[in-house]
């Protein structure tokens, strides 16, 4: 039972295997039929054979056959060339012509600045032309002019030689008269200060100030200035009041007398001291920005070197 069993387990794959070889069989067969038919396998009768199969007619037949064939590939090739070179030739001449056209724009640029240049060329001739009458009259002027300024100075150097003579005698002249005027200003002003003299009262009151008698001092001042003194001690009778006043600490009656000086006196021989004095009691009445701006601007004034030292001095106790 057991053999049975196992034969039929194996039927199967004998089966199979016969199916293989009668596949086999029957492939190699069919191959070995079908070579049985290749002309160039055998001996010569089998040569002839293929002859007979694929026959020609001769010799002149065949090489005719192999012209042909040459001729007909000879002859594609030529053309395949021609047209590749006709091809390069149509991209050569696109170049060419592009290379022309633009050859062709610059020339006539060119020729059109040319023709410009051509003609403000022509403008220019034609401008010089006509001033060319008008220069050589004026040439013609101008040499006229300088030959007839060269002879008339043939004539004139004498009276020239005679002038400068002329100007050097009216020199020395004029140079005699100013040693004369100034020698004549010299003796008038000590004359001048010889026969003016002050007058008593003027000493009497200035006097009184020294010796610190400020309160006669003022009233002689004033008595005085009734009198209708001389102008140039008008200024000083102002001025010596004041300065009784600043003694006297009436500082407001003070700074009015400097400013009749300032004001009234602006070119009298005490306007720099009232200017002085007027800061100075300024800074005792304990203003000092506005005694500062005062001196500062007395300063402006160009005063005297001693005057300027005093108001320098102010300065610098006041800052």
């Amino acid at each position: 039972m057991s053999e049975l069993n196992r034969a039929t387990e194996l039927m199967p794959i004998f089966k199979g295997t016969l199916r293989l070889l009668l596949i086999s069989i029957t492939v190699g067969s069919i191959f070995l039929g079908g070579c049985s038919y290749i002309p160039w396998v055998g001996n010569d009768e089998d040569d002839l054979a293929f002859e007979e199969d694929f026959p020609f007619e001769d010799e002149q037949d065949l090489k005719e056959g192999e012209d042909d064939f040459f001729e007909e590939a000879g002859g594609r090739s030529s053309d395949d060339d021609f047209v590749f070179d006709e091809t390069d030739d149509d991209f050569a001449s696109i170049d060419q012509r592009t290379d022309k056209k633009e050859l062709e724009g610059d020339v006539g640029t060119l020729q059109t600045q040319q023709e410009a240049l051509i003609g403000k060329v022509r403008e220019l001739e034609e401008v010089l032309a006509s001033l060319g009458p008008k220069i050589n009259a004026t040439q013609e002027q101008l040499e006229g002019s300088l030959s007839a300024v060269s002879g008339k100075s043939e004539f004139l150097e004498p009276e020239v030689e005679e002038l400068k003579l002329q100007v050097a005698r009216l020199n020395d002249e004029i140079n005699r008269l100013k040693v004369i005027k100034a020698s004549n200003t010299r003796a008038r002003g000590i004359s001048r200060r010889k026969s003016v003299s002050t007058p008593p009262r003027y000493n009497q009151a200035l006097s009184s100030y020294r010796a610190g008698n400020y309160d006669e001092s003022i009233l002689q001042f004033q008595s005085f200035a009734l009198t209708n003194p001389p102008e140039r001690l008008q200024d000083n009778i102002a001025y010596w009041i004041g300065s009784n006043y600043v003694k006297l600490e009436m500082y407001d009656d003070a700074i009015t007398q400097f400013e009749i000086v300032i004001n009234s006196y602006p070119r009298g021989n005490k306007v720099h001291d009232a200017r002085f004095m007027l800061g100075r009691v300024y800074s005792l009445k304990g203003e000092t920005s506005r005694a500062v701006e005062i001196l500062q601007s007395a300063l402006k004034n160009n005063p005297p070197a001693e005057v300027r030292g005093k108001i320098s001095k102010q300065l610098k106790n006041i800052q």
